[in-house]
């Protein structure tokens, strides 16, 4: 009979007590380190999201994987400082505005930039910093003290000063070059941000006459662009088109001539071997203009429509409509020789959706030459380590390929680029506005119109937050970070970003481990969509099944690396297991708190300990040491795991059931327990404290629920120490061997009843032996044994049972289950026995397939194979057991 505690409802009821400690944590300030330490700093930065986003399942995986690490190091004796911020988002909130805008009737050049920016500051205080306080809601315990927005004065004082750098060094230009353009954004977007898209379209082939006679057709998607040809090319070598090589070719519709030349960049197989070279509007056609010298000729403009006057016909089309247009004109001059269906990949804006036009455009670039070797430097020597390895190599490729930085956007919202021209045409960069040109003193200054790509404001992130260029307490405290965790998609976007300006700003690379994170796809592998409709909102399954049991799924999934399909499933199985934390904290106070108590009792460690209780500290031992090496690997999955099956299966199916015998019903707490009582009491107690301190980094609420209820409990368990393995001593060692054969053996009898063999109802008796020694098997064998069969146990001698009985061999132990415990049967059910029997041919043969195999031999652990050998010879002998029950008649069937 339980004694039901005042505080200790019948199950844990997270929302009871989810908003108590995110109060009580923010109280206590758990997340803010203190001022004067001589403790070493742990950090994380955190990747900003949107300042107009919302939580999500990524978010929710990787901010739980970061306040894992936080939680974990400040139990370990570190001053944490996790920093959170925003990120002002420039292009997704100018289209979220301009949206609302359109739907008044209006649109930002109506309301002019004064009237925008005011708009802009008031989604922003309505709107900003939501996802943060979605945050809280998941127990994340970030330094609030310290949130950052990219839009903070000290932050933009920082990015003109790194952009000033950059631009006085000749890393920074401006100049005309290809780039992928939004007509809908009328802005230019970086190559990471274009997502590419199937199409359905045709594939266009079109004679271009040849000079001197002959014509050659090329293939294209996109006629409406050939009004921009440079040039006609072919692969080297090609012999269908030799003879063509060096005349010119005339462009259908604008007459243009244009050279015929050879370029490696060309396919044979991909349409007629031919290729339309349009410099403007391709980056395969840049490239090879770039190679040749051709003149670059924009026929689209910055609208998406077609900038050709020479055919009014197609001037100022939108180059949609203009194609169809052009495909009409081809068929009237005779020029189009035929259509053919075709898919393939066309970039979208990854903002608005809408479809990138390649086009030339003057920017403002970052030379990346100098950049490159550092940044590939900083991975290939160790410095920095990707988790999961294999996503260092998509790093260092596309380090590989890099092109210039395209940094300049044109939109109203977002960090002015600081530059500014005077009328006598002097440039220059500025961390403070300039009134005069500081080369001649001019006063009349026009300041760059454009803004900065959010990424180079966000690849300043892990030191501007501590307020470089400044040499503050908290930049040489808290930078370098210690730990990134992100996305894959953003690796170029941001992390090689940051490697590369860290080093720059301050000589130092900005984090040592880069964590990547899976993508949380639908339940049936799709990707999640607001379109689609199968969106899971991760506070949904906060509000269904609490905040632990969501980060436990969090912690199973963030670290892998791998796309994980969302398993709600999972969610619901971590929320029991916090609830059997519960249930299990519970029925110990329950037998040892005193009445009118609400708090385990303190005991003296006992110079005695039964088997059981060394055995449940050496499993308590290994759970300390996997879940300790998971978090420090970032194998999270290995922590939950270990964690699950230590105070789920071993703590509480099994040394809970050999502990309730030993135990008061109820200790009153004046009278004195015995030795034994005492033994148990205070290994279920040491033991339970550790487990909960050991999950608490995964599942805050319930452990700071039930680790109030331990002696000298502290205002939170973020206080107490990390757990330490156990001392043991070599005398232990038998009898935790004994114990884990009990439990072997427990486990086949069990096995054995549910197969319909046995029943072990009162009054069956149950004889064990060891099944190769000649020695008795130990009284504490027994006890264990018949406290959790609840049935006679008693030791023997020897391998002999008579013809009524049954034989279980498991553990180097044999089970010899009496007639009394037979469900009236003469003898063992024949057939039971015989899938008994092909069950354990089968696990003896995956086993003798195992050591006869030598890479396992070569590679794995000696224990790991002394293990395996032991396994086969125990089950080879229950085997030979097995055979000895059969029936003779089944002998002849």
């Amino acid at each position: 009979m339980l004694c039901i505690l005042g505080r200790m409802d019948s199950s844990f009821r997270p929302h009871a007590v989810e908003e108590r400690w995110r109060s009580k944590w923010d109280d206590l300030g758990v997340g803010t380190p203190p001022a004067l330490s001589s403790r070493p700093s742990f950090t994380i930065a955190l990747p900003p999201p949107n300042v107009t986003g919302v939580l999500h399942c990524g978010h929710a995986a990787g901010s739980t994987v970061q306040d894992i690490l936080i939680r974990f190091h400040r139990m370990n004796g570190y001053d944490v400082e996790w920093t959170p911020g925003t990120d002002h988002a420039a292009i997704a909130t100018q289209n979220v505005i301009e949206r609302q805008l359109a739907q008044e009737g209006t649109s930002k050049e109506q309301l002019g930039r004064a009237a925008f920016n005011e708009r802009v500051e008031k989604w922003y205080r309505e709107y900003g910093g939501r996802i943060l306080e979605q945050m809280r809601r998941l127990g994340f315990i970030c330094d609030w003290n310290r949130t950052r927005f990219t839009l903070d004065e000290p932050y933009v004082r920082s990015i003109r000063t790194l952009f000033k750098h950059l631009f006085d060094t000749g890393k920074i230009y401006r100049g005309p070059r290809l780039v992928n353009w939004c007509p809908r954004c009328r802005s230019a977007i970086s190559d990471e941000e274009v997502e590419w898209k199937e199409h359905e379209d045709a594939l266009y082939r079109i004679a271009y006459p040849i000079e001197g006679g002959g014509s050659l057709t090329v293939a294209t998607v996109r006629p409406e662009t050939m009004l921009g040809d440079a040039g006609i090319a072919v692969s080297p070598g090609d012999e269908r088109y030799r003879s063509y090589v060096g005349r010119l070719a005339t462009v259908p519709l604008s007459g243009q001539a244009v050279p015929v030349f050879e370029d490696e960049a060309v396919e044979k197989e991909f349409g007629t071997g031919v290729l339309k070279v349009t410099p403007a509007h391709d980056t395969t056609d840049y490239a090879i203009g770039e190679r040749h010298g051709l003149e670059v000729h924009s026929v689209i403009a910055e609208d998406g429509t077609v900038d050709f006057p020479a055919l009014p016909e197609l001037h100022g089309m939108d180059a949609a409509a203009a194609r169809v247009k052009v495909v009409e004109l081809l068929k009237t001059d005779g020029s189009l020789v035929g259509i053919e269906p075709y898919t393939h990949s066309v970039g979208h804006c990854d903002r608005c959706g809408h479809v990138i036009e390649p086009l030339i455009s003057s920017q403002w670039w970052v030379a990346m030459k100098d950049f490159i070797g550092p940044a590939t430097a900083a991975v290939t020597s160790g410095n920095i380590s990707f988790h999961p390895k294999r996503y260092q190599n998509g790093y260092l490729s596309w380090l590989e390929n890099l092109r210039d930085w395209c940094i300049s956007r044109q939109l109203w919202l977002g960090h002015a680029i600081p530059v500014s021209t005077c009328s006598n045409g002097h440039v220059f960069a500025w961390v403070d506005e300039p009134e005069t040109c500081p080369t001649c003193g001019d006063a009349s200054l026009s300041a760059d119109p454009d803004v900065l790509d959010t990424w180079f404001s966000s690849a300043l992130w892990p030191f501007a937050i501590y307020g470089w260029p400044e040499s503050t307490e908290d930049l040489g405290r808290f930078y370098p970070t210690d730990v990134l965790v992100t996305a894959r998609e953003i690796i170029p976007l941001w992390v090689a970003r940051m490697i590369m300006m860290g080093g720059e700003c301050t000589g130092k690379l900005p984090f040592h481990d880069v964590i990547i994170t899976g993508t949380i796809q639908a339940p049936d592998g799709s990707r999640m969509s607001k379109s689609k409709g199968n969106v899971v909102d991760p506070l949904d399954m906060v509000d269904k099944y609490g905040a632990d049991a969501v980060r436990a799924w969090a912690s199973s999934v963030g670290t892998s690396g791998q796309d994980v399909r969302f398993d709600e499933s999972k969610i619901a199985s971590y929320q029991k297991f916090g609830n059997k934390l519960w249930q299990v904290t519970r029925f110990l106070l329950g037998r040892l708190a005193p009445e009118g108590t609400e708090q385990l009792p303190r005991l003296e460690q006992p110079t005695e300990l039964a088997p059981e209780d060394w055995w449940m500290l050496e499993k308590c031992n290994e759970a300390v040491e996997t879940v300790t090496r998971g978090i420090n690997a970032f194998h999270f999955l290995e922590s939950i795991d270990s964690l699950y099956e230590t105070i789920w299966h071993v703590y509480c199916d099994w040394y809970v059931e050999m502990l309730k015998p030993r135990l008061p019903v109820h200790w009153d707490g004046a009278s004195p327990l015995s030795a034994d009582a005492t033994a148990a009491a205070w290994t279920a107690v040491e033991v339970l404290h550790s487990l909960v301190r050991l999950l608490h980094p995964i599942m805050p609420f319930v452990t700071e629920e039930c680790g109030q209820l331990f002696p000298d409990a502290g205002p939170t368990l973020l206080e107490a120490a990390w757990p330490e393995p156990y001392p043991t001593t070599a005398s232990a060692s038998p009898a935790i061997q004994e114990v884990a054969a009990a439990l072997e053996a427990v486990t086949a009898v069990r096995a054995a009843a549910q197969q319909g063999m046995l029943s072990l109802r009162e009054g069956a008796e149950v004889t064990v032996v060891h099944s190769t020694a000649q020695r008795p098997v130990s009284n504490d064998v027994c006890r264990i044994m018949a406290n959790l069969l609840r049935c006679s146990v008693r030791g023997g001698m020897g391998n002999a049972s008579a013809p009524n009985e049954l034989q279980v061999v498991a553990g180097g132990l044999t089970c010899t289950i009496h007639a009394a415990a037979l469900r009236g049967q003469e003898q063992p059910n024949v057939q039971a026995t015989a899938a008994r029997i092909a069950d354990k041919e089968a696990y003896r043969d995956r086993l003798r397939a195992q050591l006869g195999n030598k890479a396992f031999i070569a590679k794995a652990p000696g224990a790991v194979v002394a293990k395996t050998e032991q396994t086969l010879s125990e089950v080879e002998h229950e085997l030979a057991v097995l055979r000895g029950e059969r029936h003779p008649a089944e002998e002849h069937q």
